[in-house]
């Protein structure tokens, strides 16, 4: 899918190549940037044009939008609306759900007591369908998306993926495919986590699992805050690995995280304590190790990204 901005850093600025033309912006002493309008715009090219601007330049801090000048787009006007100004800050922009598309369950209120871990703990939403979370890349030039997993679609790929003996050896669950689909309907099951399949340009390329870290083996380790979640990751085409894809994924599903329930403050993994291959990446994408544990199967590491950290420095 074509992105309706094309944003790059060229020697005078800012660069718009989907409009040909540098972009009108004056700039301030605090590093942001005053952007003059632009006349009638592509549909969506607001959104992913600041997005695709506090990427190309990760010193800019906020872009103001004059009012005056910006009022007879509704795309400026629609994200006035979210914003509450005409000014965008960088941190505060890549936290609107705007890149979470279809219909999202609601938010749930309240507490619940699990008999199992005798804990009380808020009451989750319920697990969402369809694309959760969809944004083109720029650093990367595709289109990244999750979606929830199905195992009528995805067995014969999920299982090709889990007998890939480098993938077999951090998982542990090689088998034929009437293990793996039951073993995905579990997950879809299972009120503390869902299956998802992260695709580039529409082409699936990995399964992850994202799930509520108190109520998951990781809460006993480790002193867990009551919205913390945790990541299962891995990559299942060859084509699609690579430093900058995984970074690129990582972020990615981190983001949508954040977006997901605000009220989350930190994202775990606990990972095999040797996946050495996983941990050169981690640091780019705003994990750092906590401490290494024993799970009763294997050594582990646990290691963690906040929120505060993750907009304020890696972000996007």
């Amino acid at each position: 899918m074509t992105p309706p901005a094309k944003i790059v850093l060229a020697p005078g600025g800012l660069c718009c190549e989907e409009l040909a033309r540098p972009l009108p912006l004056a700039w301030g002493v605090d590093g942001s940037a005053l952007l003059h309008g632009l006349g009638p715009l592509p549909s969506g090219w607001l959104v992913a044009g600041l997005d695709q601007m506090f990427v190309a330049d990760p010193a800019l801090t906020a872009v103001t939008l004059p009012y005056r000048q910006w009022r007879d787009e509704p795309q400026a006007m629609a994200l006035f609306e979210r914003i509450g100004s005409d000014v965008v800050p960088r941190a505060e922009f890549w936290q609107l759900p705007i890149w979470l598309p279809g219909a999202r369950p609601p938010p749930a209120e309240g507490l619940v007591f699990h008999a199992e871990h005798e804990l009380c703990l808020p009451r989750r939403a319920a697990r969402p369908d369809g694309t959760v979370y969809r944004r083109y890349d720029p650093r990367v030039r595709h289109t990244l998306a999750f979606r929830l997993a199905d195992p009528e679609r995805d067995g014969e790929r999920f299982t090709r993926w889990m007998n890939d003996p480098r993938v077999a050896y951090f998982w542990e669950q090689a088998g034929p495919r009437a293990v793996q689909e039951s073993y995905l309907r579990r997950q879809l099951d299972d009120g503390h986590l869902y299956p998802l399949v992260g695709s580039f340009d529409d082409e699936p390329f990995g399964y992850f699992e994202v799930y509520w870290a108190p109520e998951d083996r990781i809460g006993r380790h480790y002193r867990w805050w009551p919205h913390d979640r945790g990541l299962h990751v891995l990559v299942g085409e060859a084509r699609w690995r690579g430093a900058h894809l995984v970074r690129s994924w990582l972020r990615g599903l981190s983001h949508y995280l954040w977006l997901d329930e605000p009220r989350t403050g930190r994202l775990v993994m606990e990972p095999r304590a040797d996946n050495q291959r996983l941990f050169r990446h981690l640091p780019a994408a705003g994990f750092r190790t906590v401490k290494e544990f024993d799970f009763p199967h294997r050594r582990s590491r646990l290691v963690m990204s906040e929120r505060s950290a993750f907009f304020a420095g890696e972000g996007l």
